[in-house]
């Protein structure tokens, strides 16, 4: 069974990267993810003036089975509140991709099925019958921002 390697970072137009506030939002979305799919945490170099000498970096371990959970947990996450975004990196095999998800100017709907279309497009192998219809909206397949 194939495994999908996907960097997931959260950003905040209203709070600090280091705003603690901040933080708890972002450790809630990281919970609800680690309750479907497994996270990766991976020590990265720290940049000049960060605490501990680094940051750590999330990575979801994703089976194509579990794409619409993902999908789900990330679009109700950030209908939460409007100022938040998340942004997906994927690189393996010398292919690299990245999706940023916003609330901006989308609906929950049009959210998640971008989300899923992008995890599922990732998969090579996967039957095409699993993949949902294009919907308005649906991000090409690099460096994409839907919202």
């Amino acid at each position: 069974m194939k495994k999908l390697h996907v960097r997931i970072t959260a950003t905040s137009d209203r709070f600090d990267a280091d705003d603690d506030r901040w933080l708890s939002q972002v450790r809630l979305l990281l919970d609800e993810l680690g309750r479907e799919v497994p996270l990766e945490t991976r020590h990265t170099a720290g940049e000049p003036g960060t605490k501990s000498g680094g940051l750590h970096e999330v990575v979801l371990v994703i089976v194509s089975g579990a794409v619409g959970v993902v999908g789900v947990v990330i679009s109700d996450w950030l209908k939460n509140s409007r100022d938040r975004a998340v942004h997906l990196r994927w690189d393996e095999g010398g292919e690299k991709g990245k999706l940023t998800v916003t609330t901006k100017n989308s609906d929950n709907a049009t959210l998640q099925a971008s989300v899923e279309h992008w995890l599922r497009s990732r998969f090579r192998g996967v039957e095409r019958e699993e993949e949902p219809a294009p919907t308005q909206g649906d991000p090409s397949a690099d460096g994409d921002s839907v919202g």
